[in-house]
């Protein structure tokens, strides 16, 4: 609510199912109201996990949200089966990294270095 969209460019492999073929990772970003930078990232790819190098320097905040299995979901008799996990990332001075397991989206607020 009241961001701002940001260009986001992205180098990813593709990943291919039949004659689908889509980037493996997507992004979005957007500049928060509070001024931080907002990326929620997406690994469309079911069996491998994808590095996301940035040139973004400072303290990335957030939740995760992936499972063992592509068809995870919650139930009334397991409500609690897929659930979003807390996700830090980010060392003084150095681009940030994400590390994103297969089938995954990740939302992290950056809060930029002083």
């Amino acid at each position: 609510r009241g961001a701002v969209p940001l260009k986001a460019a992205l180098e990813t492999p593709r990943w291919h199912e039949g004659e689908v073929e889509l980037p493996a990772v997507d992004v979005s970003a957007a500049r928060a109201a509070d001024g931080s930078t907002v990326l929620a990232l997406v690994n469309l790819d079911p069996q491998r996990p994808a590095r996301v190098a940035t040139n973004l320097v400072g303290t990335a905040r957030g939740r995760m949200l992936t499972a063992a299995q592509m068809d995870a979901h919650n139930s009334f008799a397991q409500p609690n089966a897929l659930v979003p996990q807390p996700y830090a990332a980010g060392a003084s001075g150095s681009p940030l990294t994400f590390e994103l397991p297969p089938k995954s989206v990740l939302v992290v607020a950056i809060a930029a270095e002083q």
